[in-house]
C-alpha cells in the first residue's frame, strides 16, 4: 500500500531490520511504496541500545539527523565530540566521517535524511 500524495501525513512504510552486534538497528523507507511522490532523498529511522554505536561512516551525500529520544556523543572527523539529545537537530556535510554512540540508560532513536 503507496502513500497517497493528496495526503502527506499518511504513514509511511520503513523496511523492517534486526540490531547488529554493535546495538545499532537502521530501518530504511520503504521509497518504493511512495510511488509518483518519491522524493529526491532518502529517509530512515535507527535505534541504538545502551552502550552501543554506529560503525564510522564517511560518504559524499549529506545527511540530517534528528534526535527523537535519548542520549549520546556523536563524533565528527575522528574526534570532535559533541553530546546529543531529544529535539537536537545534526548536519553532516558530505565527506565528513561520523559515528555515534549511545550514552544513555534507555534506547536512541534518530531519524536521518540524506541526499546528494
Amino acid at each position: 500500500m503507496g502513500v497517497d500524495a493528496r495526503h502527506p501525513s499518511a504513514s509511511v512504510p520503513f523496511e523492517s531490520a534486526d540490531f547488529d552486534e554493535a546495538g545499532l538497528r537502521v530501518e530504511k523507507v520503504d521509497m518504493k511504496a511512495l510511488r509518483a511522490c518519491a522524493p529526491a532523498f532518502k529517509m530512515s529511522r535507527f535505534t541504538i541500545k545502551p552502550g552501543g554505536h554506529s560503525a564510522l561512516d564517511c560518504h559524499e551525500d549529506q545527511e540530517m539527523w534528528f534526535i527523537a529520544a535519548g542520549e549520546g556523543e556523536l563524533t565528527r572527523h575522528g574526534g570532535e565530540v559533541t553530546s546529543v539529545r531529544p529535539g537536537d537537530i545534526i548536519e553532516l556535510g558530505s565527506n565528513i566521517s561520523h559515528t555515534l554512540r549511545n550514552t544513555g540508560e534507555g534506547e536512541l532513536r534518530v531519524f536521518s535524511v540524506w541526499w546528494m
